[in-house]
This record gives C-alpha cells, structure tokens and sequence, in this order.
C-alpha cells in the first residue's frame, strides 16, 4: 500500500501528539516527520518530501503565514493544511492562508477528550486523504473577471451558490465580478466554520460593488445584495406573501454547513423557474439534490469546470447526474449568469 507522507508542524509538542495519534488511526498515512517552526518545516520538507503538511499558525521564528509563503513557492510544494484556532483574528489569517495556496483547513482541537477531538480528528483524516488529489494550480490568486455592463431584462428571481473546499477564494474571485446593478438576490452557501462566517463576510464588504449582508432569520431578500448564509447554521427560503425570507437553523449536529441541497431545494420551492443554482470547487456531493431540484421546477444551472475547480467533487456529481446546463471556467461564472438575466451593455 502507498502511503500519504505527512509533515506535522506545530511549536507544541502536546499538540503535534494529537495530531500524529489522529492520523495513525488510518493504515494510508504515514507521519514522516514533525517540525516545531516554519524554519525547521521548509528543512525537513526539504529532506523528507512529504506530501501533505499540517502547519501551525502561531510559533516562533518563522510563523504559519511566512512558511506558507515559502512553501507554495518550491518547486514541488506539497498540499498544506492549516491548522487554525477559533479566535476571530485566527479567521482572518486562515482566510488569507487559503488565498496564498493553503488546500483546507481544520480547526485546532481543544486537547479535550470529546467530541472535539472526535470531530475534528474525522475531518483532518478526511481533508489530509483528499490534499494530495487538490488542483493546487486552482488555489494560486485566479486571475480576476473583468466587471462588465449589463442591462438586466429579469427582475425577480434569486441566484444560489454553493461552494466548499476552494471555496473562499473562488468566491472572492468571482462576486466582485457582479456590478452594482444585478437585479436578484445572490445567496451563498460556502462550507465554513461559524466563527468564520463574519470575517469572510468582512473580507467581502470590501471587494463587492454589491451589498454584502448575513442571512439572517425573517429576513426579506432583496435585489442587489449577496446573503452569505453562517456556517454552524442550516438556512432555508420560504415564502410569506409576496416576500420571500429567511429560515435559519441554528440547532444543528451536522459537521457539514451550511448545507447547499437544502438551501437550493428550499429557492427552488420559492422562486420555481427564475432559479439560477451554482455549484463550484468542493468535496463530496452536496448540492446535487438542491441542483435536482431546480432543474425540476425549470431553473437553471451551472458548474465550475474541472480546470479550475480545487476539487471537482460537488461539480463531478451534479455533471454525472446530467444536472449541468453549463459547464464554465472560474472567470466566467459571474458573466454567464448576467447573460441569463439579461444582455451586455
């Protein structure tokens, strides 16, 4: 059997601990070595050719973002994971690791003996599996669409996006790309923690020419805004007379949200034939039903293309399922959107 050759990188010896006792659980991954800076990492990278690092963010000498930097530009790199605590300050570095070349992220366990450890031990185990299979050449700084003029024909319908692993940077490549007058509401579904739901919102104030705002429970959606729908939460679309609102959960035990099926079954079910669902970069399948869904009820949809997906997981699904009316490139999806709701000024 060929293993996944893994660096464990982190200043704590406890954690390092944790994280190697995690990983040897599964027969296909061998830990090959363990660094406690960026310094020491970018030596043994060098000497041990692991595929995948877990990399700490704070420590000592050189820290998490710094080796970061110099890792993605080796030669050869190999897929690196952060490993990321829960404070608003560590969102926002994790954010901006995943915009320099990081494949994914987990969050930091606890060190205490529940349900912490159990979940993000599965997850770590699931992401460090899946880093080596990662388009890394997707997750290097995409060039940016250009921002055209439309002139809109269609009014009242809703957009729906979902998106996981290479999510955030995708995402931060491509809603920029909506000018200020797109006449629908965009709803999106990415797969993040809670505690970062409000810095990547942040980071999105400030590239969109649209308003940027939360979904939040009763809420009206309205034209011109992107809703970024809060990790930790399952948020749904109902109408209520002429409006349509929306429904959020926040009583969850499911790992993955916010979940993307339900949230596009729920817009099929309000907005029927003036549905638009993208399903872009990301593991698993999620979003296969809701893009079913739309398709049913005479929406329209569309898939981040293989080339410049992270991971073409989500997108492989729904394509196999013959859901995809289209198939287009990271650059293109904001354009192809516009040109189904109206035409190039």
């Amino acid at each position: 059997m060929e293993h996944i050759r893994v660096l464990i990188v982190d200043d704590s010896f406890f954690m390092r601990k944790i994280i190697i006792d995690m990983l040897q659980l599964d027969p296909a991954i061998e830990v090959v070595g363990e660094a406690v800076n960026g310094e020491q990492a970018l030596q043994k990278i060098a000497a041990l050719q692991p595929q995948v690092v877990t990399l700490d963010i704070e420590m000592p000498e050189m820290n998490g973002l710094e080796a970061l930097r110099k890792i993605v530009a080796l030669q050869n790199p190999p897929a690196v994971i952060m490993v990321s605590g829960y404070t608003e300050a560590g969102a926002d570095i994790t954010l901006e690791c995943l915009t320099i070349g990081a494949v994914d992220f987990v969050h930091k366990p606890s060190g205490s003996f529940s349900l912490d450890l159990d979940t993000v031990g599965d997850q770590l185990l699931q992401k460090v599996k899946a880093a080596p299979q990662i388009n890394a050449a997707a997750l290097l700084a995409p060039a940016k669409p250009d921002q055209k003029t439309w002139q809109y024909s269609e009014t009242d319908g809703v957009v729906v996006v979902g998106a996981s692993t290479g999510g955030p940077l995708a995402l931060e490549t491509i809603l920029p790309a909506f000018p200020a007058n797109f006449p629908c509401p965009i709803v999106v579904a990415q797969h993040l923690p809670k505690e970062f739901t409000k810095t990547f919102l942040n980071r999105l104030q400030k590239k969109c020419s649209l308003r940027v705002l939360l979904a939040e429970d009763a809420t009206s959606l309205e034209a011109r805004t992107i809703y970024i729908v809060a990790g930790g939460t399952n948020t749904t679309i109902v109408r209520r007379g002429d409006r349509a609102v929306f429904v959020v959960d926040k009583n969850l035990k499911d790992i993955e949200t916010p979940s993307i099926s339900k949230l596009m079954v729920s817009a099929a079910a309000a907005y029927k034939e003036k549905t638009i669902g993208v399903i872009m970069t990301g593991m698993g399948t999620d979003g296969s039903a809701g893009m079913e869904q739309i398709k049913l009820q005479g929406g329209r949809t569309l898939v981040q293309d293989k080339a410049t997906s992270a991971v073409f997981g989500m997108g492989q699904e729904v394509t196999a399922m013959g859901l995809a009316d289209q198939t287009v490139a990271l650059g293109r999806i904001a354009e192809t959107v516009s040109a189904l709701l109206g035409r190039h000024g």
